[in-house]
């Protein structure tokens, strides 16, 4: 479906099934995104940021300490409240319109920080069959191509997950890492060799995800792996990098 013809189809839903605010789910105008109140007090990230953690210079803890394969991540929003919502209805609620909105503040955010870095497209972090058929989608995917028709880069699948493995949110964040380890793959060398990338997921909590997939990207010859996500965990009381 091309994109005209999927802007008269969102049109026409639209006027069966009013759209709704993607933060806090009130029936808002089809044009818009969110609702008043919540572009109010949405916990966004204002720049400058730190672009080895993603938080807010001014929130930092992680005193620089950087992943060595990722060379620059950043995420619009903190996972707080209504944006912790969001996501939440996107992954297990089928929301998938939140994942549209997600992905174009993704967009407009990685322009206002990556404003000097020319990237060659947008990818995502994969899912296997069997946990695509699971969820009936790729939440990551859709954040992904969201992200970039407003970046106005070509998207491209270009890792795979090669097996199943534990969720993530289930681990203790010493076992993420190792949950990770070799699991993700490139599927054609030539799409990346000697590209700067833009990987998005939708959250980051330890990166250890996001660290393997941007490590095979470069073993398989990337340039460059600039790290996006919806939103980043908020520093506890008393973290340290």
């Amino acid at each position: 479906m091309n994109r005209e013809a999927s802007e008269l189809f969102r049109s026409i839903r639209y006027l069966l099934f009013p759209r709704r605010c993607a933060f806090c789910g009130k029936v808002i105008a089809p044009q818009t995104l969110y609702c008043a109140d919540c572009a109010e007090h949405l916990p966004r990230i204002c720049p400058p940021i730190c672009y080895n953690c993603g938080r807010a210079l001014t929130d930092c803890r992680c005193k620089k300490h950087r992943n060595r394969f990722v060379s620059a991540f950043a995420a619009p929003f903190y996972y707080e409240g209504a944006v912790r919502e969001s996501i939440h209805r996107l992954k297990f609620h089928h929301e998938t319109d939140n994942g549209e909105v997600l992905g174009a503040e993704m967009g407009a955010f990685a322009r206002e920080v990556f404003p000097e870095v020319h990237i060659d497209f947008v990818t995502h972090v994969p899912m296997t069959a069997g946990e695509r058929r699971e969820r009936g989608f790729n939440q990551s995917e859709l954040l992904a191509k969201s992200a970039a028709h407003t970046l106005q880069l070509p998207h491209k699948a270009v890792l795979t997950k090669i097996y199943e493995t534990e969720r993530q949110r289930t681990l203790s964040q010493r076992r993420r890492s190792g949950n990770m380890l070799g699991v993700f793959t490139v599927t054609d060398e030539t799409q990346v060799c000697g590209k700067r990338i833009l990987l998005c997921d939708d959250l980051c909590t330890t990166g250890a995800t996001l660290s393997e997939c941007a490590k095979m990207l470069m073993i398989y010859g990337a340039r460059e792996v600039l790290c996006l996500t919806a939103a980043v965990g908020f520093p506890k009381p008393g973290e340290k990098g």
